[in-house]
């Protein structure tokens, strides 16, 4: 609310359309600040799932590696034990894989809804121009008399200039 301590400052008084003004303004720059720290958080979020499906893909090598030693052995409880965690690490890369999907999708999703948004934002500058040109003509009304002139000659009619007359059919 830079715009009311500076009215203070010059002595003017803040009115309804100063407040519109601010408030556009400021609308608009907190949307723009919204979509980019939302598309940055779910962009972070993506990389965390893909930190994590890298460290589970390493975990399972390691694991079957394990696995491939044991089976070489006779002791047939660790070569299960083996495989139970194999199949946990690939149950676990498979939800991983399904919530990196999501997330794509959700980021692709997000992208679409910024863009529509700050499509649809555009009317805050357009009210924010009607509200500088109504305080402009309200500080100087010389201007806006000059401003208020038809730029171009008004439109004559293509039709005739006088309708035809209906016959009179009561008698």
């Amino acid at each position: 609310m830079a715009e009311t301590s500076e009215a203070k400052k010059t002595g003017k008084v803040t009115t309804p359309l100063h407040l519109l003004q601010t408030l556009t303004r400021s609308l608009k720059d907190h949307l723009g600040e919204a979509c980019q720290q939302a598309e940055q958080d779910a962009h972070k979020a993506l990389e965390k799932i893909n930190r994590q499906h890298a460290k589970l893909d390493a975990k399972l090598v390691e694991a079957r590696e394990k696995l491939n030693a044991r089976q070489t052995g006779a002791d047939s409880k660790s070569v299960s034990k083996a495989q139970g965690k194999v199949d946990e690490l690939e149950q676990a890369l498979s939800e991983l894989g399904q919530a990196r999907q999501s997330a794509e999708g959700y980021i692709k999703q997000l992208k679409g809804d910024i863009r529509q948004t700050l499509r649809l934002a555009k009317g805050f500058d357009r009210i924010e121009d009607q509200v500088s040109q109504a305080i402009d003509k309200r500080d100087n009304p010389q201007a806006a008399v000059e401003e208020d002139k038809p730029r171009r000659a008004p439109r004559r009619s293509r039709g005739r200039k006088n309708p035809p007359k209906q016959a009179d059919t009561s008698a």
